[in-house]
């Protein structure tokens, strides 16, 4: 398989402008939507969605919108110990990994990632052993949502939805509302995230889709990773990662 190295320059949300290598196969290249296992509550776990996210142009009960400000946050350190990669409970959209993934995927020169340090809540200090996995790179609009649920953030109309989470306090019956749509995630084995082929056109190892995923009180931007990165992390035998093939079309 032939393998060629492109420069590339491309600004990111018009701040700053990278410069990368990017290889380039000559047959189709194929795209994963990735996840973990999850391991523990983000911290503080009754606050911790202000402590770690800007919600100024973000929404409060539908989480559309949020932007990260801080470090997570953990109780301690991860015990599953034979995972690579790591989640927390409430966290869909990020990826936490041990030392040798971060070791190795920059020997391999993976681009579209930078690493830092999650919090010991307690103390307030690095933890030893765990890295974030930070993906800033945003994919323009790209899905295709035929068949897709999806729903909108508005008050519930079922009057038994409305009575249960009067009931329960939710924030899904007191609002505020915003009005965007986020999709639901494809669930059977046959139903996958489809996407037009030519967005992923020079972009780098590791993307963030622009569309918001999740139900109720819960949103996220998927991460997608290149054939690359899956092929490195089976060929290391790496633990924790779920990989879930992105259908791509033609416009």
């Amino acid at each position: 398989m032939l393998i060629i190295m492109l420069s590339c320059k491309r600004a990111f949300a018009g701040r700053y402008t990278v410069n990368y290598l990017i290889p380039c196969w000559t047959k189709k290249m194929n795209w994963y939507h990735i996840s973990t296992g999850q391991f523990g509550y983000p911290q503080p776990e009754d606050s911790y969605l202000d402590e770690t996210y800007d919600l100024t142009d973000g929404c409060p009960t539908c989480e559309i919108g949020k932007r990260l400000k801080n470090q997570f946050r953990f109780r301690s350190e991860p015990k599953a110990k034979h995972s690579q990669f790591l989640g927390l409970n409430w966290v869909f959209d990020e990826i936490f990994v041990r030392d040798v993934v971060k070791s190795i995927f920059e020997d391999e020169q993976v681009i579209g990632v930078k690493f830092t340090k999650p919090i010991l809540h307690k103390t307030g200090q690095p933890l030893k052993t765990i890295y974030h996995m930070l993906v800033d790179t945003v994919l323009p609009p790209s899905l295709n949502a035929d068949g897709l649920k999806s729903e909108k953030c508005e008050r519930p109309k079922d009057p038994g939805m409305i009575k249960f989470l009067e009931a329960s306090g939710s924030s899904l019956v007191k609002g505020p509302f915003c009005g965007s749509t986020k999709y639901n995630y494809p669930r059977g084995d046959n139903e996958l995230i489809t996407m037009f082929e030519s967005t992923f056109s020079s972009m780098p190892d590791v993307v963030r889709m622009s569309e918001w995923f999740g139900s109720g009180g819960t949103a996220s931007r998927p991460i997608l990773v290149s054939e690359r990165v899956k092929e490195i992390v089976n060929r290391m035998k790496w633990r924790g990662l779920i990989f879930r093939p992105i259908k791509l079309i033609n416009k």
